[in-house]
């Protein structure tokens, strides 16, 4: 995004960050508010949310061309960075409630690899598309040879964002309501209570 800022709008470095700075603004405050809403209507209800605004921004990323302005593609961004704070908080407490407490490290720690893993191969792929669709021009893109290229990639996030709104409808409504079993200090065994919260709305 800061370089089809940059490059495509012809913009200084300062207002290319701006552009990414608005979605890393977005992101923390509507995860601060996703405690409040997921602990009223669930989990499934606060990630389907989050993945709708998700789809929304990634739709709007559409319209942009080498004629948008900054605020444009920062206001767009908000929107991406809004959605991923609803949706990135109530998936991870789901998963991290699925398990008892003596398994809530690996499916925490498993959980972060896996946003790790999908980053990472998520630039590779659309940097490659990028550079494939630009050709010969990588080196020094035109501004408009550039719209065309990142427009693509927005393509790409509309399909992602697509797949995150199928992934959280197929979230479980409810979390396991059985007890598990751990180990206790002094080496009898207590059952850790899981509470049947109602992963799509309240219990």
């Amino acid at each position: 995004m800061p370089t089809f800022v940059q490059i495509s709008l012809g913009t200084g470095a300062l207002v290319a960050g701006f552009s990414v700075a608005t979605m890393t603004l977005g992101w923390p405050v509507a995860a601060s508010l996703a405690g409040r809403v997921y602990l009223r209507w669930g989990f499934r209800t606060t990630s389907l949310l989050g993945a709708v605004i998700v789809a929304l921004g990634a739709a709007l990323l559409l319209m942009l061309d080498d004629t948008s302005t900054p605020w444009e593609v920062g206001a767009f961004c908000l929107v991406v960075g809004v959605g991923m704070g609803f949706s990135a908080v109530p998936t991870m407490v789901a998963a991290q409630s699925s398990v008892g407490w003596s398994e809530r490290g690996v499916v925490t720690s498993a959980n972060m690899f896996a946003r790790s893993i999908g980053s990472a191969v998520g630039v590779a792929v659309y940097g490659a598309g990028v550079n494939a669709t630009l050709g010969t021009h990588a080196g020094h893109p035109s501004g408009p040879e550039l719209a065309t290229a990142v427009h693509r990639v927005f393509v790409g996030v509309v399909a992602g964002a697509a797949l995150l709104l199928v992934a959280v409808l197929l979230m479980p409504r409810k979390v396991p309501t059985d007890a598990v079993v751990v180990p206790a200090d002094d080496g009898a065994t207590v059952a850790d209570e899981a509470p049947g919260q109602t992963v799509g709305g309240a219990a």
